[in-house]
Order: structure tokens, then sequence, then C-alpha cells
């Protein structure tokens, strides 16, 4: 007569298989954060890049008419949306939302080395960028804090992240 042997898993062998899965779990959780962290901003990089295609492209539309040489569109920051605004229409063309936490600081071509000499700089932040009818940037127009020329780049900053750039064309 065969002796049936009892089949399945020990307590023990069950609490030790949780165990090493809750340690493994625990060890891999910052590197979830950061890749969470790290897509919030590059989400942000393109929801601002969008808003600066946008903003030129209404700019070359011109559906105000304008001077080659005024403001025809602009891309500004106010409280957390990225609008698009024609001159002389008060509703946005086009907006989005931006995350909570999400930085931006105008940059030069040399950028920032990490995150914290972006929040260490004293460049201004972004608040607005205006462009002609022909789609050229138009530094400080519209009270927009861009009016030095080399300042081209906008830096997207959030929490401890290096930044990403974008170009204002």
């Amino acid at each position: 007569m065969r002796m049936s042997r009892p089949r399945g898993v020990t307590l023990i062998e069950l609490m030790i298989g949780l165990f090493i899965m809750a340690m493994l779990l625990m060890a891999a959780m910052p590197f979830g954060a950061h890749w969470v962290s790290s897509n919030r901003q590059m989400e942000a990089r393109s929801v601002l890049w969008e808003g600066i295609s946008q903003a030129r492209a209404m700019a070359l539309r011109n559906p105000s008419a304008r001077r080659a040489t005024a403001p025809a569109a602009m891309l500004r920051l106010r409280a957390g949306w990225l609008e698009v605004m024609v001159a002389g229409v008060d509703t946005p063309a086009w907006s989005a939302k931006l995350r909570d936490g999400v930085h931006l600081k105008l940059a030069d071509q040399d950028g920032f080395a990490d995150a914290d000499a972006l929040a260490a700089s004293d460049y201004p932040d972004f608040d607005c960028v205006s462009f002609t009818a022909r789609g050229v940037r138009l530094p400080g127009a519209d009270g927009c804090t861009d009016s030095d020329v080399a300042l081209g780049r906008i830096a997207v900053g959030l929490s401890n992240q290096d930044p990403l750039y974008v170009d204002m064309l």
C-alpha cells in the first residue's frame, strides 16, 4: 500500500513566499515613483510644445488681420492652464491644463545642469510668448517676460527631474 503525501504548501512556505514578494515590491517602489514623475514631466513638455505650435499656427492664420510686425497670437500660462489667445479675442483658441508641480522657466541655449540649477536660476519664469503674423517670436510683446532674445527655450521642471526643453521657435 502506498502512502499518499499531502499536496500543497505549508503555512510557513506561504509566509516566506509572501515575505520575499513584499521585499521585492518595496525595492521596486522608488523606481516606479521616478518613472511616474518622469512621465508627467514628458507630458508637460508635450503639452507646452503643442501650445507653442498652436500659437504659431494661429498667428500664421492671422484671423484678426494684424500687421506683419504686430502680435497676432500668444501662448500664455494662467492659473495652471496654457492658453492660445488670438489678438483682439477674449476667449482662448486652444487650452490645456498642466499638472500640479510643473515649473516652466525661460532658458538660454546652454540650459541648466540639473534640477537644482533650474530651481536656483534667476532667469524669469515663463508667463507668455507672442508671435507675429509671419510666425516669428516677438520677444517682450504684450507684457511677456521673454524680452531677452537669448532666452529662446523653456525649461520644464518637475520635482527632482532634470529639466526638459522646448524651443520657442
